[in-house]
């Protein structure tokens, strides 16, 4: 087993043998960025340092965590005695031998630096928590620090971060850095984002003179700069009063007093500046992903000393991410059950992709409504998960890929194979006879409904993350390979035609509406009302449509309106359907999805033909894979989505029945007020029945309540930071956002604000809505055009309204208040601009 690693070794994810800080240094020095020359004394060289220390597993597990004092004690009487223990001769052979590979003199400083195999990692960055030892000379000094090294993963401080993180302290290892040590005259860190206010658009960088150790530390003041992460530019600076650096010594490092007249003056200049900016955007680029880096400056030389992913991200909530999934406000019963499978969902589909972890909610409630961490999903978006610029540069990184992403070939058949299980055991808890059942055991046949969609939603944010991806990569290989001119066309071209469900569910309700065009009786009675029809018992007048419509519900039923369980599905509320019929029928559209289609297949098929034949033979296989990857997510992000759904009318049906039962114990009115309890405390009232108090309970719904009503009844401020609607600034008359399907279209406008305003909606009106959904898809039929609060280029509305020719503008902030029904606007939907009549 390897002892020491040399900075240039050839092999790449040695984690666990070099430490997450070693892992970079190798990585980048792999990649050609200035790094001071070094190698890595490995954990399996820590690991035989210990394999003598018989006594060091049951000093282990006598740790009290829950102690601040005694933990210090006994990490110090362990630390004590591991100090007493030499370096195994081999290692000491081995790390002189990596001395002499780099050229080490006698009195040649050295940098010698902690490298957990925990540290440095996505999860978690362990910064500070192990030790670091500048300017050591000598091969005596440099071996003493190593063992140094070895004994710092037992500091109290070391132990207490790992078990807050969850790893296991008995799985801890050690490695060392050990790397030529540059005598800077200025040094820093460099954020490659923001990492206070979340903004990915900023480089941040902190500076002072001497080694970098002060400014790491934080003791003391440095110099602050925020640059424009495109331009470079200067847009933020704050001088500090640098009284004193780290300077090294004979025989280490001490702090030095900054001369008078450098204190108060910046420390870098702006083209300096402009140069640790560029080496943040490379190494950033290079892992494609933020990056806290260490770099020092000597003699007019940039250096740098290590990299690590950004771990935390300030929130940025806003409803960009969230309006289009969460139109209207949330009940907080469904908020902290969604928010639960969210959650693990997020960790795990993260941990797949191999992105660091969020460590702040996606998601956020506030005042009902559902807010998206802005700076999350901008972050997401940015991430590159390709590095090639050029078509030969993409031929060498192929092979990487394939290892890389290997997963996300994978995924479709894990999923395709968990499905069956998820849809068993859903269907298990659906037939299960609740009459009769206590408080307690419907709270416990809730929580197993919640089990079960939690583990199947485990990848299906992961589904959805790389669906996204891949549209974009394959956006910018056919940009790569036929320039940016004729990108969009072809790939739109790629992906058109997908077989999606919604698209099936679409073609069914279009047959359903040809059959009722059959009959003059029943055409005249679903235009009549929906609702009507059906409260009247309509079907029982037409049995070969009821037939079919049955068969229909029993499909789709669970198709929802609102993913908030307290609203009914499809099959809750089926004149909805019919509503979506009747709004067929009134358009008098003849064109049959069957044969859109297929004319879009037909446009696929020629669209990849010809691109392919356009792309050199050697990549020709790759580009088919990407194409097919992208189509299959298409798919698949579809179908997870329509199969999630099916827990909506088992989930309301166990609410309902619980409930149900409080209404029965006089706390509730009525069953559906169940919803408004949070999770907490309706487990609480449960485990106290039946001596709970009542009258407290039910005034705590009952306000809660109120509170949803009023928040329904207006549109939320979109931005939490600025508490304002982004229409404000719009000129006036003029609502902007974003484009969504190119064209013009001038109409009266009618705001839908949900599926009980589908029957009123008029035939060629300018369609209003917060966002849409697959459901709301037969509005298209009669509608002239599109305006959504919410959504963008790749939401439904925009992707449903290109297929159909209507000009769309999305994100369009505030509109549902901005507008009212009747008023005439015109739809710009290729410059994202909506004209009222008074502009």
């Amino acid at each position: 087993m390897t002892l020491v690693v040399d900075f240039d070794h050839p092999r790449d994810e040695l984690t666990s043998l070099v430490g997450g800080k070693g892992n970079n240094l190798l990585s980048l020095c792999a990649a050609g960025f200035p790094v001071p020359t070094g190698f890595v004394v490995t954990a399996e060289s820590y690991r035989r340092f210990t394999a003598a220390l018989d006594w060091l597993d049951p000093a282990l597990r006598e740790l009290v965590f829950n102690d601040p004092q005694r933990l210090r004690d006994q990490c110090e009487r362990l630390r004590a005695r591991m100090c007493l223990s030499p370096l195994p001769s081999a290692v000491e052979a081995e790390i002189r031998d990596a001395l002499a590979r780099v050229g080490a003199a006698a009195d040649d400083p050295f940098a010698v630096r902690s490298s957990s195999t925990f540290e440095d990692l996505a999860q978690a960055a362990f910064a500070g928590q192990h030790d670091t030892y500048l300017n050591i000379r000598g091969e005596e000094a440099i071996l003493r620090r190593v063992r140094d090294c070895f004994v710092s993963l037992w500091g109290d401080r070391a132990v207490l971060y790992r078990r807050h993180q969850g790893f296991s302290q008995t799985d801890a290892r050690m490695a060392v850095v050990v790397q030529r040590q540059i005598l800077c005259d200025r040094a820093g860190v460099g954020f490659s984002m923001n990492p206070v206010s979340g903004r990915i658009d900023r480089l941040v960088i902190d500076a002072n003179y001497g080694l970098g150790e002060s400014v790491v530390s934080g003791e003391g003041e440095v110099d602050h700069f925020e640059l424009d992460k495109s331009s470079l530019e200067v847009v933020h600076r704050a001088i500090g009063h640098k009284d004193s650096m780290v300077a090294p010594t004979d025989t280490g490092v001490e702090q030095r007093p900054v001369p008078a007249e450098c204190a108060d003056q910046p420390c870098l200049s702006d083209e300096e500046l402009r140069e640790i900016g560029r080496l943040l955007q490379r190494v950033e680029f290079h892992y494609g992903w933020p990056q806290d880096i260490e770099w020092g400056w000597r003699d007019g030389t940039l250096y740098l000393f290590q990299s690590r992913p950004v771990t935390t991200i300030q929130p940025h909530y806003t409803r960009d991410e969230s309006a289009e999934r969460f139109p209207n406000p949330m009940t907080p019963l469904t908020w902290d059950f969604f928010r639960e499978v969210f959650s693990r969902s997020l960790e795990h589909s993260l941990a797949l992709m191999g992105l660091p972890p969020l460590r702040d909610d996606w998601f956020s409630l506030h005042d009902h409504y559902v807010y998206g961490n802005q700076n999350a999903v901008q972050l997401l978006a940015s991430y590159r998960p390709l590095r090639a610029r050029t078509a030969a540069e993409l031929a060498e990184e192929i092979p990487l890929l394939r290892q890389r992403y290997a997963w996300v070939g994978e995924l479709p058949v894990r999923w395709a194979r968990d499905l069956d299980r998820y849809l068993i055991r859903l269907g298990r808890l659906s037939a299960a006879k609740l009459d009769g059942l206590t408080p307690a055991e419907l709270w416990q046949h809730v929580l197993a409904i919640q089990d079960v969609a939690a583990e199947y939603f485990e990848p299906n944010i992961a589904i959805s993350i790389t669906q996204s991806f891949l549209h974009r990569l394959l956006h910018k290989l056919v940009e790569m390979a036929l320039g940016p001119e004729r990108a969009l066309a072809v790939f739109d071209g790629l992906l058109a035609g997908c077989e999606t469900k919604t698209a099936v569910v679409n073609r069914e309700i279009h047959e359903l509406a040809g059959l009722a065009a059959q009959s003059a009786t029943l055409r005249a009675e679903l235009l009549g009302g929906g609702r009507e029809f059906w409260e009247s018992g309509g079907l029982d007048r037409h049995p070969a449509f009821a037939s079919r419509f049955s068969r229909f519900l029993e499909d789709h039923g669970h198709r929802e309106m609102d993913m908030d369980y307290a609203q009914p599905t499809w099959s809750g509320q089926p004149w909805v359907v019919l509503e979506s019929i009747a709004l067929i029928l009134r358009s008098g559209s003849t064109e049959d999805p069957a044969s859109v289609a297929r004319q879009l297949r037909i446009r696929y098929a020629a669209t990849e033909l010809s691109f392919l034949s356009a792309v050199p033979e050697e990549l020709r296989f790759f580009f088919r894979e990407m194409i097919r990857l992208a189509r299959t997510y298409t798919t698949l992000d579809d179908l997870e989505h329509y199969q999630t759904t099916r827990v909506n009318p088992v989930a309301r049906q166990a609410a309902i029945a619980l409930g149900t039962r409080l209404v029965e114990e006089g706390i509730l009115d009525a069953p559906e007020d169940v919803f408004f309890f949070q999770r907490t405390e309706l487990e609480q009232l449960i485990g106290e029945l039946p001596g709970a108090d009542r009258p407290s309970y039910r005034d705590r719904v009952y306000r809660r309540k109120q509170s949803f009503e009023e928040a329904r009844r207006q549109s939320p401020p979109w931005d939490l930071s600025q508490r304002r609607a982004a229409t404000a600034e719009a000129p006036a008359g003029t609502l902007s956002g974003l484009p969504g399907s190119p064209g013009q279209a001038s109409a009266a406008c009618f705001r839908v604000h949900d599926p009980s305003d589908f029957g009123r909606f008029p035939a060629g009106s300018i369609l209003v809505a917060r966002t849409t959904n697959p459901a709301w898809t037969p509005l298209f039929y009669s509608a002239a055009g599109l305006v959504t609060e919410s959504g963008g280029p790749l939401s439904h509305g925009a992707v449903t309204a290109r297929e159909m020719g209507l000009p769309a503008v999305m994100s369009v902030r505030g509109v549902m208040t901005a507008l009212s029904d009747g008023q005439t606007v015109t739809v710009d939907g290729t410059q994202g601009l909506v004209f009222t009549a008074s502009s």
